[in-house]
């Protein structure tokens, strides 16, 4: 196949001959002239690809995060700091079968806001309980103040 020196030209992706534009093989590389695949179909497979990614992601993270929970937790003592802090003393106890770690959250006067104080807790054996001291930093400029008597502690 030859291609005249005004018109678009390509490279055979095998062996470097001269094609038109948008053909990917020579003749002689592609004696049955079959056609390469529309965008439509590449696209589409690489769709298909990344959405499987995904899922396999979200069932690896799903696995290495294990069944644990559902978790107990209280507050079982609590002081203020002179900075406006508190010193909170927490029980958490793990009523599932498996051993996992718990995500906690400590709420300053029982509403969830988006600066209450997070943390994950070490692994916790199925049916064991851990005792957790944690200083609460001074909430920021302009922040709801802690409330001791009605600070709560959510884990999950």
């Amino acid at each position: 196949m030859t291609v005249a020196a005004t018109e678009p030209q390509d490279r055979c992706i095998r062996c470097g001959r001269t094609v038109p534009a948008g053909v990917s093989l020579c003749a002689a590389d592609n004696p049955a002239r079959i056609a390469s695949p529309s965008a439509t179909q590449a696209h589409g497979t690489i769709l298909v690809g990344v959405i499987a990614g995904f899922v396999i992601l979200g069932l690896a993270a799903r696995l290495a995060t294990g069944n644990g929970g559902p978790f107990q937790s209280s507050i079982q003592g609590r002081a203020s700091r002179s900075d406006g802090g508190a010193e909170v003393t927490m029980r958490i106890v793990n009523a599932g079968e498996s051993a996992s770690a718990a995500t906690c959250r400590v709420t300053r006067d029982g509403v969830p806001r988006q600066e209450d104080y997070t943390f994950r807790t070490e692994r916790i054996e199925a049916g064991e309980s851990l005792a957790l001291t944690r200083p609460l930093p001074a909430p920021g400029p302009g922040a709801v103040p802690y409330d001791l008597g009605r600070l709560t502690l959510t884990c999950n």
